[in-house]
């Protein structure tokens, strides 16, 4: 889509096409909540937390996705159990009535099950519409953020928002009871406050990021690279501070004892879950064998080369644009990720901004968000696949991204350019 800087406008100053656009997404967000608070009401027959002796119905969809494992952690919280958060019989327990046949693992730090404690007070249809609420609104605050460093987002946000609520990864982790578009907003806080020079911001954003590890340390060593102390020494005060405040409940040996708790939950999901995973390693084991060491090679190769790659774009912070370096950041530390499922490719969200970042208002580059949207789509012929093709994508994804920084390092060049050939542009150029 091209929008000519003559077309026609509304009376509030957008284009024709803008004004579509618009009027389309308030359409689909609209059906969106409807569904969703259909489903809630609904709620394949769960009751709350109190209906333990409920029936399940093993063939009923269920309600959540991902959400009991949170909500029953939650509600152990609130039992006065947080000793045992991470017992599986325990779990079991907290989850009963909630439409599982069997339970999901919850293996998160114990500070998150004390964040979740709040909604697992609520009736779990109305505790799982609060946090798809929430999480929804994430995915929107992280627009909201990005507007000042990214024009086009504010001119088109409704319709982003509309895209965003669709786009697979996205839209399951919202509506499956995850947390990835928390993750989308970490990332986005982390580049509003660098590119405003609000190191302290950054570092506490990527502190309080440690609720997965993998993401938070990534951007804390290139923030450590590109010599943002003040985010690093941020980052740590703030990652202690939540280690100390954990440790004057469970001892100081919490982190340890949380390690050989959650790791049988790890290594079991990683071998469940390994048609879904996305990350480097994951995809190998799921394509090779969890055992193979032609896997583990390769997989360990591969996020290698990555993490040398995002080594190098962050210590050059003067060569290559801000905007560039946390899109690679996003979309690497989830290839680098021991393990890391189909949902977390929501981070590609930080991805696109990028892309706008190096577009003006005529022309947007929405056909290369288009393929984006696409091509993360769940493809049924696939499904007897032993890997997801989204981990090929999140990897040609890199590969592009990558490309198109070394090419544009700094240069007021725009999305375009990674349609063009040099030949077509000196072309326009004589034109």
């Amino acid at each position: 889509m091209e929008i000519s800087a003559s077309a026609a406008t509304t009376a509030d100053g957008l284009t024709n096409g803008e004004a579509r656009a618009r009027r389309i997404a308030r359409a689909v967000i609209f059906a969106l909540v409807l569904a969703v608070g259909l489903a809630g009401y609904i709620g394949a027959g769960i009751g709350d937390r109190a209906d333990t002796a409920a029936p399940i119905d093993t063939e009923a969809p269920r309600l959540g996705g991902d959400f009991p494992a949170f909500y029953g952690a939650g509600s152990i919280i609130l039992d006065g159990d947080l000793d045992v958060l991470y017992e599986e019989d325990r779990q079991i327990e907290a989850q009963l009535g909630l439409g599982l046949d069997g339970y999901l693992a919850f293996a998160y730090p114990p500070h998150v099950a004390v964040a979740y404690a709040p909604l697992a007070a609520l009736p779990f249809q109305v505790s799982y519409l609060a946090h798809t609420a929430l999480m929804a609104g994430a995915y929107i605050a992280a627009l909201a953020v990005l507007s000042p460093v990214v024009p086009l987002i504010a001119r088109w946000r409704l319709p982003l928002i509309a895209v965003g609520f669709t786009f697979y990864p996205l839209a399951v982790a919202i509506g499956g009871g995850q947390n990835a578009a928390l993750t989308v907003l970490g990332f986005a806080i982390i580049w509003r406050a660098l590119h405003d020079d609000r190191e302290v911001v950054a570092g506490v954003t990527a502190g309080l990021m440690m609720y997965r590890p993998q993401y938070a340390l990534a951007a804390i060593g290139l923030m450590f690279l590109s010599r943002h102390w003040k985010a690093v020494a941020a980052a740590i005060a703030t990652t202690a501070a939540t280690w100390l405040g954990t440790a004057l409940v469970l001892g100081t040996t919490w982190l340890t004892d949380w390690f050989d708790a959650v790791l049988p939950f790890v290594e079991r999901d990683a071998e469940v879950n390994a048609p879904n995973s996305i990350s480097a390693l994951g995809f190998m084991q799921a394509a090779l064998g969890v055992d193979s060491p032609v896997a583990l090679v390769v997989g360990l190769v591969v996020a290698g080369s990555v993490t040398i790659t995002l080594m190098y774009l962050w210590s050059r912070p003067q060569a290559f644009a801000l905007g560039d370096r946390m899109a690679a950041l996003a979309i690497g530390s989830v290839i680098i990720s021991p393990h890391a499922n189909f949902y977390d490719a929501a981070v590609l969200v930080i991805a696109g901004a990028a892309v706008l970042a190096r577009s003006d208002r005529t022309n947007p580059p929405f056909k290369l968000l288009a393929i984006g949207w696409v091509a993360l789509l769940p493809i049924p012929l696939l499904d007897d696949l032993p890997a997801t093709h989204l981990a090929i994508f999140m990897l040609v994804a890199f590969v592009v991204m990558i490309t198109a920084t070394l090419h544009w390092s700094n240069a007021p060049m725009t999305a375009r350019d990674l349609f063009e050939t040099a030949d077509e542009r000196k072309v326009e150029a004589h034109a």
